[in-house]
């Protein structure tokens, strides 16, 4: 076999790789993706993400982007081993720094704190504008993150939540929108999700939890009776929120 050909073996070969299934994060993630878009994947690790939705023909174009070269290095491989690279430029960047206002809107910043994700945000101020498209996936530190948000002027516009192994976590989609923000006092704690799935009703029980566990801190500590009312009305509000889906 001529070098050539062997060459024109190992394309076909990426070409017919089966694609890999992503998780239940960054399924949800994809799903909020809109079709023909440029993407930016922030904290992009393995590129399944943009791999995965130019495979499946969503879009057509995105940007891998990492802080580590570790991380990048692994991307790239991916890139490579499913023949996208023509599709999928792999870049480091610490956030968003080294990403252009012009070359993507869409972006998406998952698997990392949401105050880390709201740093990010505030060092790109170019992301003011209503044509991005934000799907951010905290994987801790929600309610700080949905808090930045609202008061920077960003409207969460889609919110899920998903199981992901014995973890629940939220993926929003938000966009600039000073005009409708969202400044409920349960905000903060589940966004706009509906006691209307399994994995909805189990995050805000998390968060009732995680309530009640302040209220009984705050109780103990003989202080703070204000903050005591205010947290047991929110706790309040969630409850109702699940009571009304019953």
């Amino acid at each position: 076999m001529k070098n050539n050909d062997k060459g024109r073996c190992v394309v076909l070969f990426l070409n017919k790789k089966k694609l890999f299934q992503l998780d239940r994060r960054l399924q949800t993630c994809a799903s909020m993706v809109r079709e023909n878009q440029v993407l930016a994947d922030i904290g992009t690790d393995h590129a399944y993400l943009p791999i995965w939705l130019v495979k499946k023909g969503v879009i057509q174009k995105a940007i891998a982007a990492d802080i580590n070269m570790g991380p990048l290095q692994k991307a790239a491989f991916n890139i490579r081993r499913y023949n996208v690279g023509k599709q999928v430029d792999a870049r480091l960047s610490d956030g968003l720094e080294l990403i252009f206002p012009n070359e993507a809107d869409d972006i998406v910043i998952a698997g990392m704190g949401g105050e880390l994700i709201a740093d990010i945000i505030e060092k790109a101020p170019w992301l003011k504008d209503v044509q991005k498209h934000l799907i951010l996936q905290p994987m801790t530190s929600a309610p700080e993150l949905r808090t930045y948000l609202s008061e920077h002027g960003f409207a969460v516009k889609q919110e899920q939540a998903v199981q992901d192994g014995d973890h629940i976590y939220t993926v929003m989609q938000a966009e600039y929108d000073p005009e409708h923000v969202q400044t409920s006092q349960v905000f903060p704690y589940i966004g706009i999700l509906k006691a209307d799935s399994d994995e909805n009703k189990a995050y805000i029980h998390q968060q009732c939890s995680r309530l009640q566990k302040r209220i009984n801190g705050l109780r103990q500590s003989g202080r703070q009776e204000a903050l005591v009312n205010e947290t047991e009305q929110i706790l309040g509000q969630l409850q109702q929120v699940l009571s009304q889906a019953e």
